[in-house]
């Protein structure tokens, strides 16, 4: 492949990002990116000299083989960037490759969009040192998210023509980033999911960041479908195989994928006061699902399919625990059932539709210092069956739980059973 022909060397409007605060920082590292061959290149250069800086903000970055210390008597042990002498230094130089690893719930560095355009996962480049703050320098290239937003997840680099709205007739919604030689086939079977599920939580929810989603189309080397939702308003999908090729039977669950990962943008937050994964993913599959119904419950066949995952994977341990290992499918399951349980309490009454539960999710995204399961049970506090069973899902445990769980359901109006041996489960009936 010939080598991509690039006009620009350095990438994004100066932005300072000091521990959230511009200027809180006595020294400042400032990053260069150029692009070389299928990478980027990342030269550092500090305010003043430091014997020492640790990099990446995020899970383990240094750890990742894609990344490597180009500047000649520089080395990285660790997260750690140094001299080989000990001495001092203020500049040195990164060669990041496009990282081709699928590790589950950990953000690739690098990924290759087309021949011209980068997705870069900015936390990685980030000083983390005390008193150090990050900059990227000016440069004329289009980069996106723009301004302070751009290190606090992934963001774009590459050319303008590869940024398009999601929907021609709503430009409002988000932007689409893909090569703009990406078959128009492929791009028809994301663009009207996504553009339903934002359509659908815009007239629900503010962004998180307050900004216009940003989604990104990668097809390659996803032999899958797979979404990844980071600060900042972006998101990256990663589609390929079966799941880009215009087939009717697959279209129910890639749209539901699709409003799954975009709800996402909506809710998450991305720091250390983030929702347990029982809550981000438990709501986002239950939100998934009131886009697909128009705002319905689900069917009782459905939540019996979350209900058997739930009970069969989490057991007697409470979920609202950290001592609780998300394993598999059982934080998606039994966030759904935690959620059902609530949708059922706030659709009594007049209003039987599913505005009151966003309304709550809208206002645990407004108030940093919210618990997801203090907010849940708050919401059924003047239901003591509700409030009972969701308590025993969060924070219950033991042999007996599933069979009060099952009898508090029952109270609620419906029908609950829970039948013991080899194979538990709690069977629901109308």
């Amino acid at each position: 492949m010939p080598r991509p022909r690039f006009c620009y060397l350095a990438l994004l409007a100066l932005t300072l990002l000091f521990s959230g605060r511009a200027g809180a920082a006595p020294n400042a590292a400032f990053i260069t990116l150029v692009p070389e061959g299928d990478g980027l290149k990342a030269a550092y250069h500090l305010d003043s000299p430091v014997t020492d800086l640790s990099l990446g903000r995020g899970p383990v970055a240094w750890q990742n083989p894609v990344w490597r210390v180009e500047t000649p008597g520089m080395e990285m042990r660790g997260p750690e960037v140094r001299a080989t002498d000990g001495r001092a230094f203020s500049d040195f130089t990164l060669r990041i490759r496009e990282d081709r690893r699928f590790v589950d719930r950990t953000y690739p560095v690098l990924l290759r969009l087309g021949d011209r355009g980068f997705l870069v996962y900015g936390p990685f480049l980030m000083a983390r040192s005390t008193g150090i703050g990050t900059g990227l320098k000016h440069g004329a290239a289009a980069t996106l998210p723009e301004g302070g937003q751009a290190l606090g997840g992934y963001f774009f680099a590459g050319p303008a023509d590869y940024v398009t709205p999601i929907d021609a007739a709503r430009p409002d919604l988000g932007r689409l980033i893909a090569r703009p030689d990406l078959p128009a086939a492929w791009r028809m079977e994301v663009g009207p999911g996504l553009s339903r599920a934002l359509a659908y939580y815009r007239a629900r929810l503010a962004p998180r960041d307050a900004v216009s989603p940003v989604i990104v189309y990668q097809d390659r080397p996803a032999p899958f479908l797979r979404g990844s939702v980071t600060g900042g308003g972006m998101m990256l999908l990663q589609i390929g195989g079966v799941w880009r090729v215009p087939r009717l039977e697959l279209k129910p669950e890639r749209d539901r994928l699709l409003a799954h990962e975009t709800f996402h943008l909506f809710l998450r937050r991305h720091d250390a006061a983030d929702f347990p994964d029982w809550m981000n993913e438990g709501a986002a599959d239950y939100a998934a699902g009131l886009v697909t119904r128009h705002g319905a419950l689900p069917t009782l066949a459905e939540v019996q399919i979350q209900l058997d995952l739930c009970v069969t994977s989490l057991g007697d341990r409470p979920l609202d625990s950290p001592a609780t290992v998300a394993r598999n499918r059982m934080p998606y399951a039994c966030g759904f059932v935690a959620h059902w349980l609530v949708d059922k309490v706030l659709r009594r009454g007049a209003e039987s539709d599913d505005r009151k539960l966003f309304a709550l999710w809208a206002d645990m995204a407004a108030r940093d210092n919210a618990t997801a399961g203090d907010s849940l049970r708050q919401a059924v506090a003047g239901v003591p069956a509700a409030l009972r069973a969701l308590s025993l899902l969060l924070t219950g445990s033991g042999g007996g739980r599933w069979a009060l769980w099952a009898a508090a359901v029952s109270e609620m109006g419906g029908a609950a059973r829970y039948t013991d041996g080899p194979d538990p489960r709690v069977l629901l009936s109308p």
